[in-house]
Formats: structure tokens, sequence, C-alpha cells
């Protein structure tokens, strides 16, 4: 059974929902890979976003179906680099949205967590995204990696999995039903501030 999943930034100017949200129909993975890591520090979030070995929680889905309600306004988005991913965050209060490719030929989203409303408060999501499948770049995790859980999925099972999730959306042609892209163009609905060496240094 799907459910949807109320979206929302920390102050509550910019509201949405997941749609159709349920185990089978994306990925629930932890990153430690240092930019996920720099994303967070960037935004001055990352005691709310990253776990005690600065893994970020994220649930690939669909971009088709992550709509956005109120304060598209204060939507907001930055790369690492001029080549990297598309990070998404509310402009108001940093609150981080979620990480797509500079394209919609890929149109898949890892929402980041933290900004799906959990009622009660703290509440696990694991009953609505299902269990964490797999944790990736454990080499730049904090601390004893010794002590990370090894969840469910191998990495390459997981890589085949996101590739079937990801045709599927390409052959419904997802992508021109985003919310973070022109669907005429292609383009993306605000310009991205890149980060300069300097600055994506002092993150790491």
């Amino acid at each position: 059974m799907t459910k949807d999943l109320p979206i929302q930034c920390a102050c509550g100017a910019v509201r949405g929902v997941a749609r159709d949200v349920a185990p089978s129909a994306g990925n629930h993975v932890v990153c430690y890979c240092a930019d996920c890591q720099a994303f967070a520090r960037f935004l001055g979030r990352d005691a709310d976003i990253l776990d005690e070995h600065g893994g970020t929680a994220i649930f690939q889905l669909s971009q088709a179906k992550l709509a956005i309600s109120a304060g598209a306004d204060r939507i907001a988005c930055m790369r690492l680099s001029s080549s990297g991913m598309l990070r998404w965050y509310a402009s108001c209060c940093n609150t981080p949205i979620g990480n797509t490719l500079s394209t919609t030929n890929l149109p898949f989203i890892g929402l980041i967590t933290t900004c799906l409303l959990k009622s009660p408060p703290g509440a696990s999501l694991d009953a609505d995204l299902g269990p964490v499948l797999a944790r990736g770049s454990r080499k730049s995790a904090q601390g004893d990696s010794t002590t990370i859980p090894r969840d469910g999925m191998p990495l390459p099972l997981l890589a085949i999995r996101f590739v079937r999730l990801v045709l599927t959306w390409r052959l419904r042609r997802d992508g021109r039903r985003s919310e973070f892209f022109n669907p005429h163009s292609g383009q993306a609905i605000v310009t991205p501030r890149v980060l300069s060496d300097a600055e994506r240094a002092q993150l790491r």
C-alpha cells in the first residue's frame, strides 16, 4: 500500500508532499560520502541531518512524485562543483530537500528524509519507506565505521534495483513533471550556486 507523506521545511514556509510512497517505490539508503556531509555543513544543519557517523538518510524516488504546494519561491539550489549534483533546499531556513542530476533524463531525486514530517516527531520512517537497504561510502564515515550496521542489500544489487526504477521513470517521462526543472527547456528552475574550491575545501 502506498502513502502520501507530507514535506515541510523547519520554518514551515515550504510545504509539499511525496506521493505514492512505499518501500517498493524507491530506495531507502544512508550515504556517508564527503559531498553529502559537505552539503549538510553548507546548510549549517549537520546536527539535524547527519547521524553519528556523518550519514545522510535518503529515499530515492521519482521527481514526478514530489509536489510543492507552498513556498516554491523559497527553493534554492547549490553545487559543490561545476559538475556536481544539484542539491536543493529551502532558502528560508536551510532545510534540505534532496539531490538530483542536472538533467531530467534520469528523473530521480534523493529525497533527504529530514524534510519529511514525522508523526509523532522523531518517529521512525521505516514503516513507510522500508528498512535501510544499504549504506554507501563507508570509507568517508566519521568515527569507528565498524559499528555501522550492515543493512540488507549488497550495493551491486541495489544498483540494479536503482537502474530498473530510473528506467521506468524515464519511460514514463517523469522528468517533465518535476518541480525542479522547466518542462519545456529541461533547465533547472533556479540557477545553482556553485562553490569555489576554497569554499568546498572549508566544508570538508
